[in-house]
């Protein structure tokens, strides 16, 4: 039996990342769906705003509105949902791990390739690339690695 881990450990800290990513992709879902944006938005155009730096101008409403207007062809829901899976699968992959690294493995595998196809939007940014790496590296491993075979005497 081999020990895993290597694999154990880069998947906990995936799953934990994923998870981190799931809540704030959720807070952003409540966010959207409650206005927050275009509360904000608007604030942002207004010279007297808190949120204005002195010294800079502030948007104009026509930029606002284009922010505005990005944000809501953003599905947050389906976002926070693609989230959530690969690390509900990473749980399972870790578990797994131990007595089934090939299944482990194609969970890890899966969901990495699944949370690419829905939030490829997202990945424009380098922090939610950092667990889908994390999640290759440990699928990656756990399809990999063999038990030692002993080595017979002559």
């Amino acid at each position: 039996m081999i020990k895993r881990t290597g694999e154990r450990v880069l998947g906990i800290i995936g799953l934990v990342m994923f998870f981190l990513g799931t809540l704030f992709l959720g807070v952003l879902a409540i966010g959207d769906n409650q206005g927050l944006f275009e509360e904000v938005f608007m604030e942002l155009t207004e010279e007297s705003s808190e949120l204005v730096e002195s010294g800079t101008d502030p948007l104009t409403e026509e930029e606002a509105n284009e922010v505005i207007e990005t944000f809501d062809m953003i599905n947050f829901t389906m976002l926070t949902i693609g989230s959530l899976l690969p690390a509900i699968a990473g749980i399972v992959a870790v578990i797994l791990l131990k007595n089934k690294p090939v299944i482990a493995s194609i969970l890890f595998l899966g969901s990495t390739v699944f949370y690419g196809a829905t939030s490829f939007l997202l990945l424009a940014f380098l922090i939610p690339a950092v667990p889908m790496i994390l999640y290759i590296i440990a699928g990656i491993m756990a399809l990999v690695r063999k038990p030692k075979e002993p080595v017979e005497q002559l």
